[in-house]
């Protein structure tokens, strides 16, 4: 699939193959460590991703209806966060091409972040809270300091993208720390029964 994509997106708008196919910084001809920390960070979301879609399955199998439905929520809002990391779509696609601003898609992306919180309460309350609450409290704090208080990060030079990314960075590794807990106790601890 990404193979035809890649070859209509070429035919229909001319972009070179090349530019689809390699990697990013043998394209541009930087250092290869540039974005080492982002690229960190998306395979810590895909991570969590395929840890969520195992439990998803695992519940499911185990006829754990909403425990299974909160672990597959949590696995499609990790693989949005990768692929909106891998492909900047809050940053560039979204206000670019679909003239959506930044402020609207994190906007959107607060929305259902609390949906999921309010709609899985029970079941985020079951274990491990603390991680989650932890993960989302960095992540918010490095989208305030992104999206609201951007002015006055520039102020900082290069030590507001520190920051900015650092508490992303921290708040992507708590998110799979929980997302690693939940799992640790839903289907590796024994439970006497």
């Amino acid at each position: 699939m990404p193979l035809a994509v890649m070859a209509a997106v070429s035919v229909l708008h001319g972009t070179s193959i090349p530019h689809m196919t390699r990697d990013v910084a043998a394209i541009a001809g930087i250092h290869p460590l540039s974005g080492a920390l982002s690229s960190l960070g998306i395979l810590a979301w895909w991570s969590a991703a395929a840890v969520w879609l195992i439990a998803a399955l695992l519940h499911r199998e185990r006829k754990s209806g909403k425990a299974a439905a909160f672990a597959l929520a949590a696995a499609i809002l990790s693989s949005y966060l990768a692929l909106d990391d891998l492909f900047q779509f809050h940053e560039h696609l979204a206000p670019v091409y679909l003239r959506v601003p930044e402020k609207a898609v994190i906007g959107a992306l607060g929305f259902a972040v609390l949906g999921w919180l309010a709609w899985f309460r029970g079941e985020i309350g079951r274990a491990h809270a603390r991680l989650l609450g932890l993960s989302l409290a960095l992540l918010a704090l490095s989208a305030l300091l992104d999206v609201v208080l951007e002015r006055q990060m520039a102020r900082l030079g290069h030590w507001s993208f520190f920051l900015e990314d650092g508490f992303k960075w921290l708040g992507i590794c708590a998110w799979l720390s929980f997302c690693a807990a939940r799992f640790r106790t839903d289907f590796l601890v024994r439970r006497d029964s």
